[in-house]
């Protein structure tokens, strides 16, 4: 399956070998990638391998083999394209803690908003959406404007609220919410990301997975 777009930058992983490979100088050839760098991970060849291409104007995801693995090059076959943007968000979804804030707030017809300037802490993210703590009173189906600079400077969002929660019990997933002082527990879906937000958040999760898997490889090594 011959790529034609122009490729910014391309992601090859086995999380649960912790590996990551990135390269943004990459050759295409029809069912094949050859990504050229320095001090590249010596990969075993026919290794399966999660493919994030990264173009211009969006992202595109594929399974693949690594063909050949040297420091400097690395070449990667195409076998599949996934297709499945639930399978993706679900695979691309991490447990993390960074402060945002909420901008705006919509009413539920959508016709009215405000100002707000309400903390919030973000739980959980993936490609679609994100989990979060926060004080305020928001409701279900209302539509609010995150920033979430924490990412990137004057990273702002739309998001769409699905799930509410009042905190009840000091403890939520492990969590002493005691501790971190919130009184409700929201999820949803992230409206309207462009090409540029949709690769940030790819890249912090990835981030953040390989270095959980970092941090457990090595809590077992030293058991």
């Amino acid at each position: 399956m011959a790529i034609a777009k122009r490729i910014v930058k391309v992601d090859i992983s086995k999380l649960d070998a912790g590996l990551h490979v990135s390269a943004e100088n990459v050759a295409i050839e029809p069912s094949r990638l050859i990504l050229r760098g320095v001090g590249f991970t010596n990969i075993p060849h026919r290794t399966p391998v999660d493919i994030i291409v990264y173009y211009e104007d969006g992202i595109q995801f594929f399974f693949g083999e690594v063909t050949l693995s040297l420091s400097t090059q690395i070449n990667v076959e195409i076998l599949s394209v996934v297709s499945d943007k639930k399978e993706r968000r679900r695979s691309l979804k991490v447990r993390t803690s960074f402060d945002a804030r909420g901008l705006r707030m919509f009413s539920l017809t959508g016709k009215r908003s405000m100002r707000i300037n309400v903390p919030i802490r973000v739980r959980d993210l993936s490609m679609g959406g994100i989990g979060f703590f926060c004080n305020h009173p928001f409701f279900r189906r209302q539509r609010i404007i995150l920033d979430m600079s924490y990412l990137k400077d004057d990273f702002k969002v739309g998001f769409q609220i699905l799930r509410k929660e009042r905190i009840e019990a000091h403890m939520v997933g492990g969590v002493d919410i005691s501790k971190i002082g919130f009184k409700f527990r929201y999820g949803g879906i992230l409206l309207q990301i462009t090409a540029e937000q949709e690769r940030l958040i790819t890249e912090y999760v990835f981030k953040v997975q390989l270095s959980e898997h970092q941090r457990r490889k090595e809590t077992n090594e030293n058991r």
